[in-house]
C-alpha cells in the first residue's frame, strides 16, 4: 500500500516539477529547493517574531489591545511585519509539508536519512506547537475558542 502511494505521488511530484522547470529552469524550480526556502522562512519568522514580541503584552487582559495596537497604530512597521509574519508562518507549514511528502515519494527516508527523516517529524512537530502557541497570543474570540476546545 505504501509502495502504491509513492508511486502515485512521484508520479505528480513529477509532473508538478517538469511544468515548474519550464516555467522556472532546472536551477531555479522550487520544489528542487523546498529546503532551503523553508529555512529562509523560520529566518524571517524568527526576525519578525522578534520584532512583534518587543512591542505585544502577552496578558490576558491587554494582549489583544496589544496586538490592535501594532496593527493600526505602527502600520508601517507593526501591521506590515504581522502581516509578513503571518503569511510567513503559512509558507513554512506548506514548504515543510511539500518537502516531506516529496521525500517520501521519492523514498528519500530510509538507510542512512532515517535520522534527517525523523528529526523533520518532530521539527514539524515543533513548528505546529509553535504555531498554536503564536496563535494564541493575539488572544481574540478565535484563539480564546482553540484554547477551550
Amino acid at each position: 500500500m505504501v509502495k502504491v502511494l509513492q508511486q502515485i505521488l512521484r508520479w505528480l511530484f513529477m509532473r508538478i516539477e517538469n511544468i515548474f522547470n519550464v516555467a522556472f529552469g532546472d536551477k531555479m524550480n522550487p520544489f528542487y529547493h523546498l529546503g532551503t526556502i523553508s529555512f529562509w522562512q523560520f529566518w524571517l519568522l524568527l526576525v519578525s517574531g522578534l520584532y512583534l514580541y518587543i512591542f505585544a503584552d502577552t496578558g490576558v487582559h491587554d494582549a489583544f489591545e496589544s496586538v490592535e495596537s501594532i496593527t493600526h497604530d505602527q502600520w508601517w512597521a507593526g501591521g506590515i511585519l504581522r502581516s509578513i509574519h503571518r503569511y510567513a508562518t503559512d509558507g513554512m507549514i506548506v514548504t515543510m509539508l511539500l518537502h516531506m511528502l516529496r521525500h517520501f515519494a521519492y523514498d528519500r527516508y530510509r538507510g542512512f536519512r532515517s535520522f534527517s527523516w525523523l528529526t523533520g517529524v518532530a521539527l514539524l512537530w515543533l513548528v505546529y506547537i509553535a504555531g498554536v502557541n503564536g496563535f494564541m497570543l493575539a488572544w481574540d474570540k478565535l484563539a480564546q475558542f482553540v484554547v477551550i476546545a
